[in-house]
């Protein structure tokens, strides 16, 4: 069964006494807080943890079960990075902290070592950037010295070199959009998540257009510092477990005189090196390239999933890109970013439900969450056929679709799946839907996406069918290139 491609899956009186050992615990946290806890306000604690990486669904319990042992130890490893008292419980000051606004991308702490943590790596030293429109509250002048101060952070302590430039493409893209459909990851409005960033060699910074940036003052959000923040992810640093360091995960505020932490600087030269200094190729994040690097204007697609934290990831050869309204990132090795994952996929999806990314080539399977490959992972295919065209999350039936030729196959996580009945017609899934497709995933709008060659089709997620005005050019209409 499916077991081969997942742990197994508790059933019985194990099951049963897992659910009833979670709610004890939940009581339990709420009583031996320090204040009393609403129900509701313990949820949306568990909401941030899985959110923000510290907890994911595990495959063996209920969408909304956790084992009491996680949870505890999640609440532990986020207060420890926010300052907080180490208690594993939900109480006034962790809730307090969990409303403070804060960097969007994801802690994924792996680990109880307060070491930095590296994404990536640029493979050169002089870099570019664009400030592709300003703050209003701030003018198109303020804007650039605060970014080209939040720069110099980093340029301070490595060899690292940053020119601006005002048309064209640059390293680092960086932009201020609002709740709209601007990012694939829309902001939030004031407060709470305030900007976020890719690793390298994407470069694409975003920050939220409504907050009310500042500069010299300690009301709003002061634009050096969170940018400063931003580029450090963009350069290729994590979120760190030093509370006071800049890449700590929550924003602290403005200082009139901000210093890099210790630990930003040791992670920003074991990337880089020390200033006047070039590091290695051996050193960490660093990557060797493998083969002609794809352009994503020309290159045809593997495979493409709506990943980790939202981004849209394609996939060609040995490279990875992610894409976005209107722009798309550097492709950087598959490799960086997934270790031990080889390129040229046959399909990749990731689940929203569980937090977990597959990736299938030939007969194998490997399973990341979120960039750390699972343990007795990657394992043969057993319940599907090898060599499978594509594969999607199907968001409004929380299951996983996987496509060879004109048959699919459904698959859910969370329970034994009979596969006696399949494969069945992709016609009978979805009208119009053409057969052996490279790639296929979920928008953010709920859409369907299928891609072969050089097209896409648009499956509508209220008809079941292919859209009208389909296929459609991929470069033109994804990757934003000219005709």
């Amino acid at each position: 069964m499916i077991a081969h491609l997942t742990s197994t899956v508790r059933i019985g009186s194990c099951k049963m006494d897992s659910r009833l050992e979670y709610m004890v615990f939940l009581v339990l946290l709420m009583t031996a807080s320090s204040i009393s806890v609403r129900s509701a306000d313990f949820v949306k604690a568990l909401d941030y943890l899985k959110r923000y990486g510290y907890l994911h669904i595990p495959l063996e319990m209920g969408d909304h079960n956790y084992a009491p042992e996680n949870v505890e130890e999640a609440l532990r490893t986020f207060q420890r990075a926010t300052g907080l008292r180490s208690s594993g419980k939900v109480n006034a000051a962790t809730l307090a902290m969990m409303a403070e606004p804060r960097c969007g991308e994801a802690d994924t702490f792996t680990q109880r070592s307060l070491a930095y943590r590296v994404i990536g790596r640029w493979h050169k030293v002089a870099l570019t950037y664009r400030v592709h429109n300003y703050a209003p509250d701030l003018g198109q002048a303020n804007t650039r010295l605060a970014i080209q101060e939040a720069f110099r952070y980093w340029s301070a302590v490595s060899p690292l070199k940053f020119r601006e430039v005002q048309q064209g493409r640059a390293d680092i893209k960086l932009s201020f959009h609002r709740q709209d459909k601007t990012c694939p990851v829309p902001f939030d409005g004031r407060g709470r998540v305030l900007a976020h960033a890719d690793f390298p060699q994407s470069g694409i910074v975003h920050f939220d257009g409504a907050e009310l940036w500042t500069e010299g003052k300690r009301h709003g959000s002061n634009l050096r510092i969170v940018a400063a923040h931003e580029i450090g992810h963009a350069l290729g640093l994590g979120h760190s477990q030093h509370p006071t360091a800049l890449m700590g995960p929550v924003y602290r505020g403005y200082q009139a005189s901000f210093k890099l932490h210790a630990d930003d600087i040791q992670g920003i030269q074991a990337l880089y090196g020390k200033p006047g200094r070039h590091v290695p190729s051996k050193n960490p994040g660093q990557a060797v390239p493998a083969g002609i690097v794809p352009d994503p204007c020309k290159a045809t697609v593997d495979a493409i999933m709506l990943g980790p934290s939202h981004k849209t990831y394609a996939f060609s050869g040995q490279y990875v890109w992610t894409v976005s309204e209107g722009e798309y990132s550097t492709p950087t090795l598959i490799s960086t970013l997934w270790k031990d994952l080889p390129g040229s996929l046959n399909a990749a999806v990731h689940s929203q439900r569980t937090g977990k990314s597959y990736f299938l080539k030939g007969d194998k399977v490997w399973r990341y969450t979120i960039f750390k490959l699972d343990g007795g992972f990657p394992k043969l295919l057993t319940t599907i056929p090898a060599d499978v065209n594509s594969a999607f999350y199907l968001s409004n039936h929380k299951k996983i679709i996987f496509i060879k030729g004109t048959g699919y196959w459904q698959w859910d996580e969370m329970r034994p799946t009979d596969f006696r009945s399949y494969p069945k017609a992709t016609e009978k899934l979805y009208r119009g839907f053409p057969s052996n497709p490279s790639a296929a995933f979920t928008g953010t709008d709920g859409h369907i996406y299928v891609f072969k060659g050089t097209q896409y089709w648009r499956v509508n997620k209220h008809t079941k069918a292919v859209e009208r005005g389909y296929p459609q050019n991929t470069a033109t209409r994804w990757m934003q290139c000219d005709d």
